[in-house]
């Protein structure tokens, strides 16, 4: 039996529809959209492929990071997140990482974009403040800003020039957060 033969009746024989149509319906209700809308079936299909990757099939090698970037992307709940991950484990034939990295890779990119945001309406706020101290605040928060932004791209295996330029411009304010302190201490 070839490795694609063996890995799609590893799938069809691990595959339980309940446990697949309840993840559709906890999916649906986080994306607000229809259980048998094209984004809910677009996005178990995704799931699917990661079943693919873990049931050993050459040609979904990376369809772990898909779906994580997914559903950090479009905030889908911790709940969903590990429904999908204790599916995935069905289908598991050797140890590995995958399942593992798909969960902390996910809840790790929700966090993040939710932490931009707060971090962006606090350095946004602190830039209208005109003492020495709000400067630093500014720098600090900016810095803060850029270093999620790598995080993102790097947990996404983003551009690598991308991310550089993220964390020179983190470095940046730091140093300038650093000399206003040094100037007022």
């Amino acid at each position: 039996m070839t490795t694609l033969q063996a890995a799609l009746q590893h799938y069809n024989t691990h595959f339980d529809n309940q446990e697949y149509q309840a993840i559709a319906a906890h999916l649906a209700q986080d994306l607000r959209a229809d259980r048998e809308s094209l984004r809910v079936s677009d996005v178990m299909n995704m799931l699917s492929d990661v079943a693919f990757q873990i049931s050993g099939h050459p040609h979904y090698t990376h369809a772990s990071l898909k779906l994580a970037i997914f559903c950090g992307q479009n905030n889908v709940s911790i709940v969903t997140i590990d429904l999908m991950a204790d599916y995935l484990r069905r289908f598991q034939i050797k140890p590995d990482n995958v399942i593992e990295d798909f969960q902390a890779t996910t809840k790790a990119l929700l966090r993040d974009y939710a932490s931009f945001d707060s971090l962006h309406s606090a350095a946004t706020a602190a830039n209208g403040i005109h003492s020495w101290q709000g400067r630093i605040a500014y720098d600090l928060l900016v810095a803060a800003e850029y270093l999620t932004k790598a995080a993102i791209h790097l947990l996404m295996h983003g551009n690598l020039s991308y991310i550089r330029e993220k964390l020179q411009s983190s470095f940046w304010h730091l140093k300038g957060a650093l000399h206003e302190g040094l100037r007022h201490a």
